[in-house]
């Protein structure tokens, strides 16, 4: 009941911020990834609200989006032509794949927020990278005090921090309660992190507060099914997540845009905040987009050890060159370590009969094994 709860606010995610923006008066900004410090927004007053969702109409996006591109690319472009963010004071964009940054220019031009900025974070978590993050977020920061007029508070941001931080370490608490065998399906996860990145945190940890703290009484179930890994960039249908774990599998972990990768750091509360977050967001797991290798597997290696994880499935979106082009390496690395693993590559029509075929032939095959 409580993650039927989630989906419903998930459901509800832009009603709630445009009834948020008039009833307190501020402004809402979208943000197209999880590498926007959404904390330095949320600093200023601002709701920073992630632009997420499918269009009914995704071919509207052909005039200004080649249709080669991603389809979760089209879907946002589709979703803006019709209106659906029409309430936004401005969009933010953290520099990752070509799709998602053509995105935030066209949008810009066609669709002219009243604010809008790229920030270009490094790749790589070298020495040099600080000082180049401290120089892009003061750059937002200035562009932002000049926007609404308002100067920039550390000790707000240190506010924000804490209750980001909160959040995400309730989020990843209920991965761990899943894993230790509570009975929470997958489908609601994910509406919990959409609804982590798409509702105000002051209305999203009550709610989430008292659902972790329910959730700790449930009894414990014993595990019958196989542990599965999900890997991909954006993975938000959750009739294929439900089928998954119908069919003998048992989502506990997952390595997406959405997901654990955000969850298994906080930012240290101590110190100067603005760089505490600039290393937060430097050294967190990378996605394929940051074509950081090295840590991506080393990432890997420890999901799958961590969760003890049985299988791994690839969900990846057409025409999504980061995530194919860094699956053969990862491909290579489950191999080596004997897990057994497969690839679905989803377009516009997302779960369809040839997918829910390939799920089925690769549980087939798993219990044979």
């Amino acid at each position: 009941m409580m993650g039927m709860n989630f989906r419903d606010l998930c459901e509800r995610r832009l009603d709630i911020a445009k009834e948020q923006k008039e009833k307190n008066d501020c402004l809402v900004i979208g943000t197209l990834c999880s590498y926007v410090p959404v904390e330095i927004l949320h600093s200023f007053g601002i709701i920073p609200l992630r632009i997420w969702g499918e269009s009914e109409n995704l071919h509207k996006a052909d005039a200004l989006l080649q249709t080669f591109i991603c389809p979760p690319v089209r879907h946002l472009m589709a979703l803006g032509l019709e209106g659906h963010y029409s309430f936004l004071d401005g969009i933010v964009h953290g520099y990752t794949c070509d799709a998602v940054c053509g995105l935030y220019n066209i949008w810009v031009r066609n669709l002219r927020p009243r604010f809008s900025h790229l920030i270009s974070l490094p790749y790589m978590a070298i020495n040099e990278s600080s000082a180049y993050t401290m120089v892009e977020f003061g750059n937002f920061i200035k562009k932002l005090e000049s926007f609404i007029k308002k100067k920039f508070s550390p000790e707000s941001l240190k506010r924000s921090i804490t209750l980001y931080n909160e959040a995400r370490s309730l989020m990843k608490e209920v991965y761990y309660l899943k894993k230790s065998g509570l009975l929470i399906s997958y489908a609601d996860i994910c509406a919990m992190n959409i609804c982590s990145q798409t509702l105000p945190v002051e209305i999203f940890l009550p709610e989430f507060r008292k659902y972790v703290k329910t959730m700790k009484k449930e009894e414990r179930w014993s595990r019958k099914k196989l542990k599965i890994l999900i890997s991909g960039s954006i993975i938000s249908d959750t009739s294929l997540m439900t089928f998954i774990e119908e069919v003998g599998g048992d989502i506990v972990a997952d390595d997406a845009c959405t997901g654990l990768r955000t969850l298994l750091d906080v930012i240290p509360e101590g110190g100067d905040p603005l760089q505490s977050l600039a290393e937060y967001y430097l050294t967190r797991p990378p996605c394929a987009s940051r074509a950081d290798f090295p840590s991506r597997k080393a990432h890997l290696l420890e999901i799958l050890a961590d969760f003890d994880i049985d299988a791994v499935i690839f969900i990846h979106q057409k025409f999504c060159d980061p995530h194919l082009s860094d699956h053969p390496f990862l491909r290579k690395i489950l191999d080596e370590a004997g897990i057994p693993h497969m690839q679905l590559e989803l377009e516009g029509d997302g779960f369809t009969g040839r997918v829910r075929t390939r799920i089925e032939s690769f549980f087939e095959m798993l219990e044979r094994r």
